[in-house]
């Protein structure tokens, strides 16, 4: 059986077939829950990583001189049976964490991969903007930290990836801080579509 999010691109090829039957363009958001805990992969995916070259975090503690708040408890882990209740997470198991982590990035990158499979096989990519996002980044025992809930770059930071058919600026980076409320106003200016008024965010099609 799938797991949910094998589930969730395998419903995603069968919608991609039924919308191009209807002729019309489409939206189509497709939803992806890991990396999020439980770091749970197929064994295959956890096979892609040795153990032993996975490093474990260079430093368990906040940076010097930084306040107490800044950081955390890491409850959202410690919630999960199992888990080593002492602070910071021994090394051995920090490892296995961050082994975890690397499976499940591999596994929604196999899944992601299938929905854009798909669109070739409809031959819909040539005609299809693609957005990849994630809600936010995700400190790996850094500082002694897991998960997000900080205002640390790793955790603050996150993907966005947008391609657009023949455009000459392929693979182009914008050095300029964006934000997610970008995504609307842009995926409107890019379709040729009026950017609705009273948005909090601006479009980056001069940036793609």
């Amino acid at each position: 059986k799938d797991l949910p999010d094998g589930a969730a691109a395998a419903e995603a090829v069968k919608r991609l077939s039924q919308l191009k039957s209807k002729g019309k363009p489409f939206f189509l958001a497709v939803g992806f829950a890991k990396p999020h805990l439980p770091f749970v992969a197929p064994k295959k995916y956890w096979d892609l990583y040795d153990p032993d070259k996975i490093p474990v975090p260079t430093t368990n503690r906040l940076p010097e001189g930084a306040p107490e708040f800044a950081g955390h408890k890491n409850s959202e882990l410690h919630n999960y049976p199992g888990v080593p209740k002492e602070e910071p997470i021994p090394n051995d198991y920090a490892r296995t964490l961050r082994h975890g982590y690397y499976a499940c990035i591999s596994y929604t990158d196999a899944q992601i991969g299938k929905v854009l499979d798909a669109l070739d096989q409809a031959g819909l990519t040539d005609n299809t903007i693609i957005v990849l996002w994630g809600d936010h980044g995700w400190q790996l025992g850094d500082h002694g930290l897991w998960h997000k809930h900080t205002n640390f770059e790793l955790a603050a930071r996150a993907p966005l990836l947008i391609s657009v058919p023949n455009s000459k600026t392929a693979g182009k980076k914008c050095d300029a801080p964006v934000e997610f409320v970008d995504v609307y106003p842009t995926l409107a200016d890019v379709c040729g579509l009026p950017i609705p008024t009273k948005l909090d965010g601006t479009s980056l099609k001069n940036f793609i």
